[in-house]
């Protein structure tokens, strides 16, 4: 049987923080400032009783085009959309070879998948129609805390990809039709 972790994303402060909640839906794991201006996430692990808090990553969502840039401590890692008509994302970086792709039609939901290995890290089931919660994020196998931070960074990136690409596409779609 594999490894699997269960998290919850949930917001706090009306939509201005996310937390990232581990599978006993009580530990912070990580604390995600969402801001309209760059960059749109600042991504924190949470303080525990043997180590202090401390920022991993934030995320730019370019307004005008599908770019996303990672701003991490350590090894670079890139976010680049797989063609102009796909909605998944190519991560590279130290070691790491992964695209986030749509896991099933019509939804919102994605997967993570090792393209070198052909392995599933990670599933994100969206909260379609909660307040309160974004949804929840499954990590298979047991990742290095480096790659684990990783999959949480550009997963929230994929996240808030999708969202700003549909708030754009509602706003399209509500200013074409005539008054």
């Amino acid at each position: 049987m594999d490894i699997q972790r269960t998290l919850h994303l949930n917001y706090q402060d009306g939509h201005s923080r996310l937390n990232v909640i581990d599978s006993d839906q009580q530990t912070v794991l990580y604390t995600v400032i969402r801001s309209s201006s760059k960059p749109q996430l600042t991504i924190f692990r949470a303080a525990t009783p043997y180590a202090a808090g401390f920022m991993i990553g934030k995320v730019t969502l370019h307004t005008w085009s599908s770019a996303i840039d990672l701003e991490i401590p350590g090894p670079p890692l890139a976010m680049q959309k797989t063609s102009k008509l796909s909605s998944n994302y190519d991560v590279h970086g130290n070691n790491i070879n992964w695209r986030w792709e749509r896991d099933k039609a019509l939804t919102s939901d994605i997967r993570l998948v090792d393209y070198t290995g052909g392995g599933l890290l990670a599933r994100f089931e969206n909260a379609s129609f909660s307040v309160k919660k974004q949804g929840t994020l499954t990590v298979f196998g047991t990742p290095t805390w480096e790659i684990f931070d990783a999959i949480i960074i550009t997963g929230l990136a994929k996240i808030e990809q999708q969202k700003e690409t549909s708030t754009r596409n509602s706003v399209a779609a509500s200013s074409w039709y005539p008054k």
